[in-house]
């Protein structure tokens, strides 16, 4: 993109990230003109980190509400439980747009990182282009989320006649982005020449950030299906079923001055609560599912709303500076789990779906044929990552969609998002 459409937001997520990292100095010569040339490392990896967080909310929800993990009760918009559960998106609404945006500002952020890395040279440089590379194919792959069969750009000329990649060349491109960073990684030496936020904490080396970048690789791997790709990627990444399940990689929140709070947080007891659960949460769930009794809360008087009911209010955050995940070791353990039932390896595959269960409270399980293992593992992604992004990507490649609720009459579950109208000549 065009560097002036991204001047002052970029500027204002420098700003907001300002204390993300503590090193967020602002080193511009004139700061009623600032100009990104002179603009420090530091602060570029700030101000990416801090961008990473920007309407990620309004994402989750949206695709959590898709997927059928839950509503969200907004009574000023209508469109959180109208037009997305109706599978009618508006091309040029917000739910759509600001995503959208906010992750190719990240994507024009790291070039710019990649930019001053072509000013340095050796161990500093392999380390910029590792780091930004690994964020800017982190992006796209939310954003082809929602676009899926629509694809997404890959052209940030500006030039709105671009055309859209296809869903394959996308992965095709997030792979090699991967691929580029992982080399560069490996040739950075034994620590980075800046400072990551405190949500990369154990993975703020190289080293351990290269076991970060495969974790994403696993994933865009199982995505498309390239189930012993997965397998590969993941030897690579910090995967461990004797590790904590949470052991991973976060955006992290704050409420100092210039900071941003974690937006997906609600008291759950509050007079009324937006983001509640998908009944059928509770309903579908295991007795004695620690994840079904850790991230919902079931209130005493159930909300009704827009013809939608739920008591279950969402409890994955318990204040508004807690983190939220990128990445987690216990969505490894079940990419490999699924990679192995795929590829018919059940014992491998039953062995991390009991770590995760044992996790949960719940006693292990035998998968006796790859049916019921392939079920038992839709079960667990549903419980393990509920509002973490997965549930509606998970459903639509697995060819599920028709499996989810329909809870009026004129609801339908959307396939993907349309292309945003900005991004497409005459509309």
């Amino acid at each position: 993109m065009k560097r002036h459409k991204f001047l002052f937001l970029f500027l204002s997520a420098i700003f907001l990230g300002s204390l993300l990292t503590g090193c967020g100095e602002m080193e511009f010569p004139d700061p009623n003109s600032p100009d990104l040339e002179n603009a420090p490392v530091s602060t570029l990896v700030t101000g990416a980190l801090a961008g990473m967080r920007v309407d990620y909310a309004i994402y989750l929800r949206t695709v959590s509400i898709v997927g059928r993990e839950a509503y969200y009760f907004e009574p000023a918009d209508p469109r959180y439980t109208g037009e997305i559960m109706r599978a009618n998106p508006d091309p040029g609404g917000f739910l759509l747009n600001r995503p959208w945006t906010a992750r190719y500002q990240v994507v024009a952020n790291c070039r710019f990182i990649l930019e001053k890395a072509q000013q340095t040279s050796g161990e500093t440089q392999a380390g910029l282009e590792g780091f930004a590379k690994t964020i800017m194919a982190y992006q796209l792959l939310l954003n082809l989320n929602y676009l899926d069969e629509n694809g997404i750009k890959l052209d940030y000329s500006g030039d709105i006649n671009a055309p859209f990649a296809t869903k394959a060349e996308a992965f095709a491109y997030i792979e090699n982005l991967l691929d580029e960073a992982y080399t560069a990684l490996g040739n950075a030496g034994s620590s980075f020449s800046f400072t990551l936020s405190s949500g990369f904490a154990g993975f703020n080396t190289p080293a351990t950030f290269r076991q970060f970048n495969r974790a994403l690789m696993a994933r865009v791997k199982l995505y498309q299906g390239k189930y012993q790709e997965a397998l590969t990627a993941l030897q690579n990444s910090f995967v461990d079923a004797s590790a904590p399940m949470d052991k991973g990689v976060y955006l992290v929140y704050g409420t100092g001055l210039g900071d941003q709070v974690n937006e997906i947080y609600e008291d759950p007891q509050a007079d009324f609560v937006k983001l509640m659960a998908h009944p059928s949460f509770e309903t579908d769930a295991e007795a004695g599912d620690q994840r079904f009794a850790t991230k919902v809360y079931k209130r005493s008087v159930a909300t009704q709303f827009d013809n939608l009911t739920s008591d279950l209010a969402v409890t994955i955050t318990s204040s508004d500076v807690d983190p939220l995940p990128i990445i987690r070791n216990e969505e490894l353990l079940l990419i490999r789990a699924e990679a192995n039932i795929q590829l018919g390896n059940l014992s491998a595959a039953q062995a991390d779906i009991n770590a995760v269960r044992a996790a949960a409270g719940l006693g292990a399980v035998t998968l006796s044929d790859q049916t019921s293992a392939f079920n038992q593992l839709v079960y667990e992604r549903r419980y393990s990552l509920f509002l973490e992004g997965h549930r509606w990507v998970d459903m639509r490649r697995w060819g599920k969609l028709d499996e989810l609720p329909l809870d009026r009459p004129d609801d339908a579950v959307l396939q993907y998002m349309p292309r945003p109208e900005t991004e497409v000549p005459g509309k």
